[in-house]
């Protein structure tokens, strides 16, 4: 069976997509998938605080030619573990191109070991997010209702899309305080993408807001784990279940891209 790759992006930061993250992939290790979690914010990770780790390596120590990848690999739980992000150092805010090539080529070996990998994308539009977004093989865009977070949502689609040939997305809509409102704001705008940049668009999920979330991110404690029967407990799970069973298209996979300043489509792949 083939690794699977899982890009989780948002345009707007704030969103909840790290927490959405290390959650999901928890339930995935949970249910005996071998897991890595890739925190790609490369300045300012926050995964190993979500989960409550402190890995001894960061993707700084292997980008300096310290140490190869899979040292910098951390193992969080059984069947879980952690490529990590240093938080606040300067240099590291836009890979160079030499550094996003040599992830992708030391993650073709490291990635053969992990049966799904989930990778959480700092916010933005920068060629780091992009590139590695496109080259995975499902694209989660996760956002709010706010139009601020639904438009920026939509830029990441439209480039995904245009220059990538991305069509298929799934979203995750967090902080919903009315459901039925948040339902007729996604629904337009799901439509209005699906007209305007010929994708298919899936809701995956609503969550609700719920306050019991913010104390498990001060607790930096799992919120499936401090609250296993909660409604947002078996909605995470639904969603994992969800993209587990979904099949990726046959052209989505890890590619490599040469040209940086014309955005080019991609010249070859590698496949998991």
């Amino acid at each position: 069976m083939k690794t699977k790759v899982i890009s989780f992006a948002s345009g707007k930061g704030g969103v909840g997509k790290t927490t959405l993250v290390a959650n999901l992939g928890s339930l995935w290790a949970k249910s005996g998938s071998n897991t890595l979690l890739v925190d790609g914010d490369w300045s300012l990770g926050k995964l190993s605080l979500t989960l409550g780790v402190r890995p001894q390596w960061t993707v700084e120590k292997v980008l300096s030619g310290e140490i190869g990848l899979a040292e910098a690999v951390h193992s969080v739980s059984k069947n879980l573990s952690l490529l990590a992000s240093p938080s606040g150092i300067i240099g590291l805010e836009e890979l160079s191109e030499a550094a996003r090539n040599q992830i992708f080529f030391e993650m073709e070996d490291v990635g053969r070991q992990y049966d799904t990998i989930l990778f959480d994308h700092s916010s933005g539009l920068n060629w780091g997010v992009l590139q590695f977004a496109a080259a995975s093989h499902q694209h989660v865009i996760v956002t709010t209702s706010e139009p601020t977070s639904y438009t920026d949502a939509y830029a990441i689609m439209k480039i995904l899309s245009k220059r990538f040939a991305i069509r298929n997305f799934s979203l995750l809509v967090t902080m919903s305080q009315n459901l039925a409102e948040t339902e007729a704001i996604i629904s337009r705008f799901a439509d209005v993408a699906r007209s305007h940049l010929d994708v298919r668009v899936t809701l995956l999920e609503i969550f609700p807001w719920e306050p019991k979330l913010a104390e498990s991110i001060r607790k930096q404690r799992l919120f499936i784990d401090l609250y296993p029967n909660e409604k947002l407990t078996r909605c995470f799970d639904d969603v994992r279940v969800r993209l587990e069973n979904e099949i990726p298209s046959a052209h989505q996979g890890l590619r490599f891209f040469c040209e940086e300043q014309e955005l080019p489509q991609p010249t070859h792949r590698i496949s998991w």
